[in-house]
């Protein structure tokens, strides 16, 4: 149980550290900007799949939080919906890109701002334990999953900071029985070849290194308490680049596109 502990926590750690690092110029790199232009775009084609209640129904604000959210594209894409946004991560560069972008958008901060932090949070931040981290309307988690190791727990703790009746958006890879392997140089190369002979940086950050299918999260969102009638899972096939070297520092170099879904579930 104790090395089970120290995992969770090297991971964590692991992942601040890459991410304070590297996560400005990562975000940069053009494969993730067309990366988060699909994802953006599917998440917009899916509101009125995910199910949330509009603003124009008034009563209390219509609430977002944006989990592990980086530089802030999944509040940016669905700021129209929501009245109050509020994003975490566990880097504090990205905390401070996505402020500084809600700020050159000239977005009030009372209705759009990131903390940094992680769920289940440790008993000293108590920022985390403030009641505008909870009753959400809608908790969106993007690409990070594969970074966690306790992905129960994490689960757990975001489906506790949803209202009755909220619903929780995971978008993340999927399995891919048959992927096509791509390099912008013309070079082909195995994905999972390349990756035994190269411990590039970048997996050390990551958990589950083969994706998510159906059963995988329908189970993982059951074991969290969601309503199991009220889970989905919409496939993206073949669209979403992930990088597999950046040991140079040259995120771009070596890609392979991957599917990536969104799944969804609401809690009772």
């Amino acid at each position: 149980m104790e090395n089970s502990q120290h995992a969770k926590e090297d991971l964590a750690a692991t992942n601040r550290r890459f991410w304070n690092d590297h996560g400005r110029e990562l975000f940069k790199q053009q494969w993730v900007l067309d990366m988060s232009k699909k994802i953006g775009d599917a998440l917009s084609n899916s509101v009125q799949w995910m199910g949330v209640r509009g603003r124009s129904e008034g009563g209390s604000p219509v609430k977002l939080l944006d989990y592990a959210c980086g530089p802030g594209m999944v509040s940016n894409t669905l700021l129209g919906q929501f009245d109050i946004i509020r994003g975490i991560d566990i880097s504090e560069t990205s905390v401070a890109s996505y402020n500084e972008m809600a700020q050159q958008s000239g977005i009030p901060v009372e209705q759009m701002h990131a903390v940094q932090g992680y769920i289940p949070p440790p008993p000293e931040n108590t920022l985390l334990a403030a009641e505008e981290f909870f009753n959400f309307d809608l908790i969106v988690i993007s690409m990070a999953l594969h970074h966690i190791e306790d992905q129960a727990g994490v689960l757990s703790g975001l489906y506790e900071r949803l209202r009755s009746g909220g619903v929780l958006v995971v978008i993340d890879l999927a399995p891919d029985a048959h992927s096509h392997n791509h390099t912008q140089g013309g070079e082909c190369a195995n994905h999972d070849d390349y990756h035994a002979q190269h411990k590039a940086r970048v997996q050390h950050t990551i958990s589950n290194h083969h994706g998510y299918g159906v059963e995988d999260m329908k189970d993982l969102l059951s074991k969290a308490g969601f309503v199991p009638g009220s889970f989905d899972y919409q496939l993206y096939p073949n669209t979403s680049p992930h990088a597999s070297d950046i040991s140079g520092h040259d995120f771009s170099k070596n890609f392979s596109m991957k599917p990536f879904f969104i799944a969804k579930g609401a809690k009772e």
